[in-house]
């Protein structure tokens, strides 16, 4: 596994991973649907925000959450009491075969090296059950647009995904997932791209967008030493595109992967 390259475990981290799921929510979980009473595995679960948001939407669902961070799962107890987590590699899960009847997962496969990925994959196409699916949302940086185009932010986003595949990441996972869920025994595989733009005909969305990409770049004076304040200058910009009548473009990828 890759160092999670963000930041640190603290408080303002945490924060930054609440406010994310909150933004990001609505549109990720669209397309997954658990069944009433289902048996939900949120692999990675981090500090639960994304659990948090599960929970929510899907009361009468069974929700576990696993992850292999001591610390994140400290604050998914402290800030999610009522979600039953524990310690695992996603790359060997302690759960036994058809265990869970959905797997939801986000941003994960973009923190390990491809073999790493297609274990985790194996992993969770043994736990589930047959008729189950797992959904995955995954990044895609190439696609990364900013107009106008700034190139102290551009050479950031570009120095982030480098430290990216330095750490053994892939900042590009999103192109390669049909491949990988296929290498890990998936014979049916749902891809799906997904555009997000931001721009002032949506204010409330377009900043939120914002926000997500200029607090990543905040929170990479832990993992990118020396470049605190070109990181600074990157998430001023970013931050003042609504004054300039600029946009933000981004094209993630979900997949889903059938039993």
């Amino acid at each position: 596994m890759t160092e999670y390259i963000h930041g640190g475990s603290d408080e303002r981290e945490v924060k930054r991973l609440e406010k994310q799921a909150q933004w990001g929510a609505p549109w990720m979980l669209r397309d997954f649907a658990p069944t009433h009473g289902a048996r939900v595995l949120d692999l990675a679960t981090g500090v639960g925000a994304m659990a948090g948001w599960l929970l929510a939407k899907f009361p009468s669902i069974q929700l576990t959450g696993v992850d292999l961070s001591v610390n994140q799962l400290h604050w998914s107890r402290r800030n999610h009491p009522t979600i039953p987590v524990a310690r695992a590699n996603g790359a060997a899960l302690p759960f036994g075969d058809r265990s869970f009847d959905f797997v939801h997962c986000s941003w994960l496969l973009e923190h390990v090296p491809a073999p790493v990925a297609v274990k985790i994959l194996r992993e969770v196409h043994r736990v589930l059950r047959p008729g189950g699916h797992c959904h995955f949302t995954e990044v895609e940086n190439s696609t990364f647009r900013v107009q106008p185009a700034y190139p102290e932010v551009n050479a950031l986003m570009a120095a982030l995904n480098d430290a990216q595949q330095k750490g053994g990441g892939d900042p590009y996972v999103g192109r390669q997932l049909p491949k990988l869920f296929a290498e890990a025994g998936f014979s049916k595989v749902d891809i799906r791209p997904f555009a997000i733009h931001g721009s002032a005909k949506d204010p409330v969305f377009f900043q939120g967008f914002i926000d997500e990409f200029a607090e990543i770049f905040e929170s990479l004076d832990e993992a990118l030493p020396g470049m605190k304040e070109r990181a600074q200058r990157a998430a001023a910009l970013l931050r003042g595109l609504p004054q300039v009548d600029g946009s933000l473009d981004y094209t993630g990828t979900t997949a889903r992967g059938f039993r």
